[in-house]
C-alpha cells in the first residue's frame, strides 16, 4: 500500500487516517475543507500575464496593426482582448523580460510614422537571419490602451542595464504626473492621454544577475538604491519590485536573495515591496519535447512544477532573516514550462511552443501552490501570454487558438479575491516512472477558497492510469448546490493547434451533493474545478 498524503494549505504531509471520518461511499480520496474567515485573500494578481517584444508575442500576437484586416481595436487583436476579459486578466508585465533592459520608452511615443526603428538585441541573439528591427509601433500609449480594454493593471519593467535613474524617473512622471503640472504630463496629453496612467507596479530592472547587466547582488543593490531614492511622488503609491533570484537553478539561487538583502542593510533601507523570482520548469537541456513524450516525460514535467513550493518557502525564509515583519512579498513574474527549441509554429515565432494537456496540469498544480501561499506572493506572471513559452494562445495572421493552459486560467478565476480555505487531501501517493528511474508524487493536488457562500475547489489528478472517486466534506455547514467542470482528453499529448483549435476544451462534470459532502469522479490526467453553494 502506498503512503497516504495530506495537503495542508501549504505543504504535503504524510499522515494516517483522519480521526472520525466515516465515508458515505467507498472513495479513493477523502478531502476535508475548513472555510476560514481568517484565510489569506487570494489576490487576482497571482493570475497575471507577461508580454515581451520577442518573436510573435507583440507583433502579430497582440498587435495586428492599425488598418489590419484581422479584427482589431485600434490595432490590438480583438480576439485577444475578448479572451483576456473572459478570464479576468488582472495585469500585464511589459516590455520585458530581457528586452526591457535595452528599451528606451521615448522611442515608443509620438506619431507612429515618426517613431525610430531600433535594434532588438535579444531577437538577434536568439535566431540568426531573422528580422531584428523593433518598429516601436507598440509603445506605452498602446500598452496602456491594451490594459484599459482588458481591465488589467500595468506592470512596467525598467531599463536598468542601459538606462539611467533620470530616464526611469522621467518615465514615471510621464505616466503618472497630473495634467498641467510638469512638462512631461503635457507631452503625454499631446500624445493622446490627458489623464495620468496611474501605474502602480514598477520593476526595477530584470534578471540583473544575467541579461540585465551580469551583476552581483551587491552591485545590483547599490544601483537599486540609486534608481528608487528620488522616485517621483505622484499617485498612486508605487509598489517597487527588486530583481530576485532564478529559482530554477540547482541551488535555488538563495545566494542572490541573501546577498541582496544583506547589502541593503547597514543604514541603507529604501523600500523593497516585492522581490522578483523567476522559476521555470526548465527542460531546455533535456531531450524532452513539447508535443511528443512518454509517461516518464509526463510525470517529470508535473513533478518539477511542484518544486515551485520549495522555491517559495526557502526564499521566504531567507527574506525573513532580514525582514522579520515580511513587508517584502514575492513576485513570481516569470514562470512556466520551457522546452528545448525546434517545435515553433514558424521560424520567426521565437520560443513558441505547441502546448498540451500536460502543460495544463502543470499550470493547475502551480496555481494551487500560489493559492496556498497567497500570504507570501503579491503577484505572479505567466511567461508568456501568447506565442512564447507557456502561452495561453497561439496566433499567426488571422488564425488563433487557445492552448489547454488558457482553460486552466478560466477554471481558476473564481479563486480571485476569495479567502483561502484549509484543505486536507487524503489519497494514495503515486509511484511513477521518471527518466531517472522511479519517483513518488502526490496522488492529487488542489486548493480551495471561499467568497461569501461560494466555495471554489480545484483538484488535479496527474495519474495517466486511474480515475479517482473523491469525497469532499465540510468540517462545518452544508452544501446545497454544486456544479463542476473538467479539463481532460483521451490522449495525454493532446493539444490545440492553429489547424485544430478546439481539440482540448472544458466539459461539465457531474456533482452529487449529500448534506455536508460532495461526491465526484475525477478522470485520469485531468483538472477539475467545482463551484459549491453553502447554506
Amino acid at each position: 500500500m502506498n503512503r497516504r498524503n495530506f495537503l495542508r494549505a501549504s505543504a504535503y504531509v504524510s499522515a494516517g487516517v483522519i480521526a472520525g471520518v466515516t465515508p458515505a461511499l467507498a472513495a479513493d480520496a477523502d478531502i476535508e475543507i475548513t472555510a476560514q474567515e481568517t484565510g489569506a485573500e487570494i489576490s487576482p494578481n497571482l493570475y497575471g500575464q507577461f508580454i515581451e517584444h520577442l518573436g510573435g508575442v507583440i507583433y502579430d500576437g497582440i498587435w495586428a496593426g492599425r488598418g489590419s484586416k484581422i479584427p482589431n481595436i485600434d490595432g490590438i487583436r480583438k480576439q485577444f482582448v475578448d479572451d483576456m476579459k473572459r478570464i479576468g486578466a488582472p495585469n500585464f508585465r511589459w516590455p520585458g523580460g530581457c528586452f526591457a533592459d535595452g528599451y528606451h520608452w521615448r522611442d515608443g511615443i509620438g506619431d507612429p510614422a515618426k517613431r525610430p526603428r531600433t535594434y532588438n538585441y535579444w531577437q538577434a541573439s536568439m535566431a540568426k537571419g531573422l528580422d531584428d528591427t523593433e518598429t516601436n509601433q507598440f509603445g506605452i500609449h498602446e500598452f496602456m490602451h491594451l490594459c484599459r480594454l482588458c481591465g488589467a493593471e500595468p506592470y512596467l519593467a525598467t531599463n536598468m542595464a542601459s538606462g539611467s535613474p533620470q530616464e526611469f524617473h522621467d518615465w514615471v512622471s510621464y505616466c503618472n504626473a497630473p495634467a498641467g503640472t510638469v512638462s512631461l504630463a503635457s507631452e503625454r496629453a499631446k500624445n493622446g492621454d490627458t489623464e495620468p496612467f496611474g501605474v502602480r507596479f514598477w520593476g526595477v530592472g530584470n534578471e540583473s544577475w544575467g541579461c540585465g547587466g551580469d551583476m552581483t547582488p551587491q552591485e545590483y543593490a547599490t544601483l537599486y538604491r540609486r534608481f528608487v531614492t528620488q522616485f517621483p511622488a505622484y499617485a498612486p503609491k508605487p509598489f517597487l519590485v527588486a530583481v530576485g533570484p532564478r529559482g530554477h537553478s540547482k541551488d535555488l539561487d538563495l545566494g542572490w536573495t541573501n546577498g541582496f538583502f544583506d547589502a541593503m542593510q547597514n543604514g541603507h533601507r529604501p523600500r523593497v515591496d516585492g522581490l522578483s523570482v523567476h522559476y521555470y520548469t526548465d527542460f531546455r537541456n533535456s531531450p524532452e519535447k513539447v508535443s511528443t513524450f512518454d509517461a516518464r516525460g509526463w510525470y517529470d514535467v508535473i513533478r518539477e512544477g511542484l518544486r515551485t513550493e520549495t522555491v517559495i518557502e526557502q526564499h521566504w525564509a531567507a527574506m525573513g532573516k532580514y525582514d522579520t515583519e515580511h513587508h517584502t512579498k514575492l513576485v513570481v513574474d516569470e514562470w512556466g514550462v520551457w522546452y528545448r527549441p525546434g517545435e515553433e509554429i514558424a521560424p520567426a515565432y521565437l520560443l513558441s511552443q505547441p502546448l498540451t494537456l500536460r502543460d495544463a496540469l502543470h499550470t493547475a498544480v502551480t496555481f494551487d501552490v500560489f493559492n496556498r501561499h497567497a500570504d507570501k506572493i503579491a503577484m505572479a506572471n505567466v511567461a508568456q501570454t501568447i506565442n512564447c513559452i507557456h502561452s495561453l494562445f497561439l496566433a499567426q495572421g488571422d488564425r488563433f487558438a487557445r492552448t489547454p493552459v488558457y482553460y486552466v486560467f478560466e477554471m481558476y478565476r473564481n479563486h480571485m479575491r476569495s479567502q483561502l480555505a484549509l484543505m486536507n487531501i487524503r489519497c494514495d501517493e503515486l509511484k511513477v516512472p521518471s527518466r531517472n528511474g522511479t519517483a513518488t508524487m502526490p496522488g492529487l493536488s488542489g486548493s480551495a477558497s471561499v467568497n461569501g457562500k461560494t466555495l471554489t475547489v480545484t483538484i488535479t489528478n496527474p495519474s495517466l492510469d486511474s480515475p479517482v472517486a473523491a469525497q469532499i466534506r465540510l468540517t462545518s455547514g452544508s452544501i446545497v448546490e454544486g456544479r463542476g467542470n473538467v479539463l481532460t482528453h483521451a490522449e495525454m499529448n493532446a493539444g490545440n493547434t492553429l489547424d485544430r483549435p478546439n481539440e482540448v476544451k472544458l466539459s461539465p462534470l457531474p456533482v452529487t451533493v449529500r448534506g455536508n459532502r460532495t461526491e465526484i469522479s475525477i478522470p485520469q490526467h485531468a483538472v477539475v474545478s467545482l463551484e459549491l453553494k453553502m447554506a
